[in-house]
């Protein structure tokens, strides 16, 4: 495959019905925002800023508008070549909300009812949903107990010891929940809108666990890899916002136009944060050299794997800028598969399976003691982990770096048969059509990939005596990637609701959210 040359946005597939003002949409039918389809254009992609002008949405406050996509055209790109939004908008008046009131919105922010229970208060929103925020929880997450800087400063021991004087109600505004505790502390006040996000009932967990779920890219209609300008993100914050929301949505993303200068991977990574300093130092080198300290620095063929998989917290990203690749040179191909995609046909195909690589642990160990500086690590865990409510969270594959199986003998023969079922779903000839990309890098491109998701691995190769590749790299960390990620997304929401902020695909940080 060839990187596409008009590269399509990410259709943002994240937030689906869970739009708070200023949040980044991904997917915007008009069934899941409850907005009938002759007010809203559909649009692929907008980011927070954008969408802040165009969905102003409160407990009682619902804009609506049109939005044009961002394209990568000349007609539609900043200066040096960012690319930059552009939306219009018209407001809609605010509809005011009362107990037991009834709304035209039905857009699931606003309020129909509040009632009191034994438990808590139980909220009736305007699509009928409901939602139950127990009183410890309502106490435990009053806004007056908070710092400045965002930490609780609660003590764990406080709690509730009688409820029932506690009294609940919709405040005058309509856009907030007033509690009266039957202690010292004073009346508390929640935004509904705030609410809203933070449910914990059935369906709202079901909306976000919908909005956090990876799609590969092999699964699109055009499974193509996404192209961003380097100038886009070397210029501005919305250029860098633009790459890591194309590697959160599809695993991986390249850049073109990078200058053809030693170092410059590092400058590019640290458009997100510092880079991560690893075994093989903060920036690498890959190339044929002769006693490699990884078969990566040879010409052999490199089947699909995860690198640093005997880390604790491997590498997120890996990137990897294309200095030199002669057309002398045959193979050395990148390959690149979505774990996550991998999994999950698994658990189709072959649920036992899927549930032993669940439960047992796999070794993984980098032990090389002939290297300027000697490496014994290693690592047990499963291959797949899941969540509470069964989600893939990780996925950890790297067959290089896998050491002796130390288990119950009862789950020894299981474990291999499930790994080779799993194996075969990854590099089978006839599994590669539905989950493998290939692309030949060029000189001036670099690839930005998920390596807690994205299974990358590359073609034997053979250099002619006037040829050669050169590849350089450098990781970056998953806390400064989420971390940068999540910050350009929600800096433009309301400061009282960047918590829980707008969700993000899921990453394989082992996240249970």
């Amino acid at each position: 495959q060839t990187p596409s040359s008009t590269p399509t946005p990410p259709e943002n597939h994240l937030l689906r019905s869970h739009i708070p003002k200023g949040s980044c949409v991904l997917d915007l039918s008009s069934k899941n925002l409850g907005i009938e389809p002759a007010m809203m254009q559909k649009s692929s992609f907008f980011g927070a800023a954008a969408l802040g002008n165009v969905l102003r949405i409160g407990a009682s406050r619902v804009a609506r508008g049109s939005v044009r996509s961002v394209h990568h055209s000349n007609n539609m790109q900043g200066p040096e070549g960012a690319a930059r939004l552009d939306a219009s908008a018209t407001t809609r008046p605010s509809v005011a909300a009362s107990p037991g009131g009834k709304h035209a919105d039905g857009n699931g922010w606003n309020v129909r009812a509040l009632r009191k229970t034994s438990h808590g208060v139980e909220v009736l929103w305007d699509n009928e949903e409901r939602s139950l925020f127990h009183f410890e929880w309502l106490y435990r997450n009053r806004p007056d107990v908070f710092f400045t800087c965002g930490q609780n400063m609660q003590r764990p021991t406080d709690r509730l010891k009688d409820v029932s004087s506690i009294s609940a109600a919709l405040g005058a505004d309509g856009e907030t929940l007033r509690m009266r505790w039957n202690d010292s502390s004073p009346e508390s006040s929640f935004k509904l809108v705030w609410l809203r996000q933070c449910s914990y009932s059935d369906s709202w967990l079901s909306k976000l666990e919908t909005a956090r779920a990876p799609v590969a890219v092999k699964s699109r209609k055009s499974p193509e890899i996404s192209v961003v300008d380097y100038d886009a993100v070397m210029n501005s914050d919305e250029g860098v916002k633009l790459w890591m929301e194309h590697v959160n949505r599809d695993g991986l993303c390249l850049l073109r136009g990078v200058p053809l200068v030693s170092g410059t991977v590092t400058r590019v990574a640290e458009r997100i944060g510092p880079v991560m300093a690893t075994i093989y130092g903060s920036e690498f080198d890959v190339q044929a050299v002769e006693r490699p300290i990884n078969v990566a620095y040879s010409k052999e063929g490199l089947d699909l794997h995860q690198d640093l998989a005997y880390y604790e917290s491997p590498p997120a990203l890996q990137h990897l800028h294309c200095l030199r690749f002669d057309k002398g040179v045959v193979g050395g191909e990148s390959t690149f598969t979505d774990a996550f995609h991998c999994a999950e046909l698994l658990r189709a195909r072959d649920p036992k399976a899927f549930d032993t690589l669940c439960r047992v642990p796999a070794t993984f160990q980098k032990i090389h003691y002939d290297r300027p500086d000697p490496v014994h690590l290693s690592f047990k865990r499963p291959h797949i982990s899941v969540n509470h409510q069964g989600a893939v969270v990780s996925v950890f594959w790297a067959p290089p770096f896998e050491g002796p199986l130390q288990v119950p003998e009862d789950d020894v023969e299981e474990y291999f048969r499930a790994y080779h079922a799993l194996a075969e779903l990854i590099e089978a000839e006839e599994q590669q059509a539905e989950t493998r990309l290939q692309t030949r890098l060029e000189p001036g491109l670099l690839v930005t990939f998920n390596n807690r998701r994205m299974l990358h691995g590359r073609s034997k190769f053979s250099e002619q005596s006037t040829g050669s590749r050169h590849l350089q790299g450098c990781y970056t960390s998953m806390e400064v990637y989420v971390n940068r990620l999540r910050v350009l997304q929600n800096r433009a929401l309301e400061p009282s609701l960047r918590s829980p902020g707008i969700p993000i695909a899921r990453v394989g940080n082992q996240d249970f959210s």
